[in-house]
């Protein structure tokens, strides 16, 4: 699929009127910050989307609230206010705000009807599935919640980690519908882990399938694992962001994967590492030792080829990122700059789920720049199963999924 520059712009640019980022803020729940980073009567957590500038608490009684980080008095930062009972207390001049954005006390005036003139945005959030998540819309009336496959799971079921990434949220949601990279990119931390996909992962061409689904699409990756029998992965991308990413072996952990973009140029990929069935148990996201930064970031900067390590290459190592799966995935997103320049690429066969993703989202924002808006159809997304598994040769994969 050749892209042109507006239509790069269109997929990827969220700042300000940027028709994207407006269907985004209307349309869709934000993820903001893991449940447990947010401190009943801790500090406030700065907090970045789409271009705007808000805090998130907890406040003492546990309530969850996201502001608009600028006073609206003299627009200095609630990130350093004070949380007590009745809210955030601006430490310039005593201005409290509670949960729901409303300004309840201004000490400095004896105005009764000051606080009611004074005008707020208000938003909505919810605290589900170990993530706080925030609607930024205008209006009374959020979208539905998706109901993802974890956001219903116990607490001991589910693990969420993110890290800020300084590139374009799309970058990230690319990497996630891109199979044939785990052949090369991912073929030795693959290795290390074992597990039955090792060898068929060998098969450097998988053969790719398509399902439109309401929410988005699901793509079955099929390679030959002789003796007739096929390896599949089943993956599924749901609007706007999310991929829902299979377990490597039958009965683990599996994975959805979202980048969020903060502004043009720089995202927060989440991690939700889950398991349906049983507990999760130890996993590398279950001991990552900050919430707000992990998997890690490549080690190094641009000049020194993002720290890549050249010794354990040569020692077997494919990629020279040893720390991470993903941090290998980081590396590659800033080695092509803050934004791709999609108009250069020159794509293959197996590029399918990336050229689809593009096509969708394309449609999407045409459709809301058309005045169309959004089709809020009834979807059960805690329904959505990815999968991987050995199969006959004469199966069919859908039977399957």
């Amino acid at each position: 699929m050749a892209i042109t520059r507006e239509e790069n712009d269109l997929i990827t640019r969220v700042e300000g009127e940027a028709p994207l980022g407006k269907l985004l803020r209307q349309n869709h729940w934000l993820p903001a910050v893991p449940s447990d980073s947010l401190i009943a009567g801790g500090k406030p957590q700065r907090l970045r989307l789409l271009g705007g500038d808000y805090v998130a608490f907890r406040s003492p009684a546990g309530e969850v609230g996201v502001l608009d980080e600028a006073c609206p008095h003299r627009l200095a930062s609630l990130a350093l206010a004070r949380n007590e009972a009745g809210g955030l207390r601006c430490i310039y001049h005593g201005w409290q705000f509670d949960t729901a954005g409303n300004l309840v006390e201004t000490p400095n005036t004896d105005r009764e009807q000051f606080c009611k003139s004074v005008r707020t945005n208000k938003y909505t959030t919810v605290d589900r599935g170990g993530i706080v998540w925030v609607w930024l819309g205008k209006g009374e009336v959020p979208p539905a919640f998706p109901d993802l496959p974890f956001t219903a799971l116990a607490a001991d079921q589910r693990f969420v980690t993110s890290c800020e990434v300084p590139t374009n949220w799309l970058q990230g949601v690319e990497a996630t519908m891109d199979t044939t990279h785990l052949s090369f990119l991912h073929s030795s931390i693959i290795e290390i882990r074992g597990g039955g996909r090792t060898a068929v992962l060998g098969d450097t061409t998988a053969r790719l399938e398509f399902e439109e689904r309401p929410y988005g699409f699901r793509y079955a990756a099929i390679r030959s694992a002789g003796q007739d029998r096929r390896y599949i992965r089943v993956n599924n991308f749901v609007l706007p962001w999310y991929s829902v990413i299979c377990a490597s072996d039958e009965g683990g952990p599996a994975t959805v994967f979202f980048s969020v973009p903060l502004d043009d140029v720089t995202h927060r990929a989440w991690f939700v590492h889950f398991n349906p069935t049983r507990r999760l148990g130890a996993t590398q996201y279950t001991v990552a030792p900050d919430l707000l930064n992990f998997p890690p970031l490549p080690p190094g900067p641009a000049k020194d080829n993002w720290g890549q390590d050249r010794g354990v290459m040569a020692r077997g190592h494919f990629s020279g990122f040893p720390q991470h799966l993903v941090t290998e995935d980081f590396a590659m997103f800033m080695s092509q700059g803050p934004i791709v320049d999609r108009t250069r690429e020159q794509l293959c066969d197996s590029d399918g789920a990336i050229v689809r993703l593009r096509r969708i989202l394309l449609q999407t924002v045409r459709k809301a720049q058309d005045g169309a808006g959004v089709t809020r159809e009834a979807i059960d997304y805690s329904s959505i199963h990815s999968i991987s598994k050995m199969i006959a040769a004469t199966e069919d994969w859908r039977s399957v999924a």
